[in-house]
């Protein structure tokens, strides 16, 4: 079967999507199944031939520092599974912003930054923070292998922290700058890791757009 078979069933259709796109105004991040297992083996298979190296292990000053504790890979080839998928994700944003009309988002949407993250058990993961401000509309987290603790919470002392289920194949679906008019971004946190864990951020970098 071709990447794009693969990656064209997703498994929450457009109205799944459109729901959760919805509910993020108030939510700051929903959650819900995507990828079958032969997605997900086929994006672990290409993630194993990544180079990767060590995040900095911490970011920014003073009372906004942010503690990070794993290996990233940003030289995702743009024929593989990851780059597929991503397209795939595009499409299907696309299909669901139409059911909620022109006033979702302010400017263009377009997967144009992917990410790939390994963690390893006992982690330190990342402390709580807020992506950056370039990272418009919708962000997306797609686990591939692991299990940990994903969760929002309300500042960066991780006060008021929900949880929200990040198994293999689900997608975790944040708020981004420009969706439905807002302007503010959730902080989250990846900690307890269980099992060592990988996943895929697919965003729209504003910073990449001429």
């Amino acid at each position: 079967m071709t990447p794009s078979a693969v990656f064209g069933r997703l498994q929450s259709d457009r109205a799944a999507l459109a729901a959760a796109i919805a509910a993020l105004p108030e939510a700051d991040a929903v959650s819900l199944p995507l990828l079958g297992s032969e997605a997900v083996d086929a994006l672990l298979t290409e993630a194993a031939r990544l180079r990767y190296r060590p995040a900095q292990p911490v970011i920014g000053s003073g009372d906004k520092q942010v503690w990070q504790d794993c290996e990233v890979s940003c030289a995702v080839p743009n024929d593989g599974a990851l780059a597929t998928c991503g397209a795939a994700l595009e499409g299907a944003f696309a299909d669901a912003l139409g059911l909620l009309g022109p006033a979702a988002l302010s400017e263009g949407f377009a997967v144009n930054d992917l990410i790939v993250q390994r963690y390893p058990k006992g982690s330190g993961g990342i402390t709580p923070h807020r992506d950056h401000i370039a990272y418009r509309g919708l962000v997306s987290v797609i686990t591939l292998a692991g299990r940990c603790r994903f969760a929002v919470c309300r500042d960066r002392s991780g006060s008021d922290a929900r949880a929200v289920a990040a198994p293999p194949g689900w997608l975790v679906l944040m708020r981004g700058p420009g969706l439905y008019g807002r302007t503010d971004r959730p902080f989250h946190f990846v900690d307890r890791f269980e099992t060592p864990r990988i996943s895929v951020g697919l965003r729209y970098d504003r910073r990449l757009v001429s």
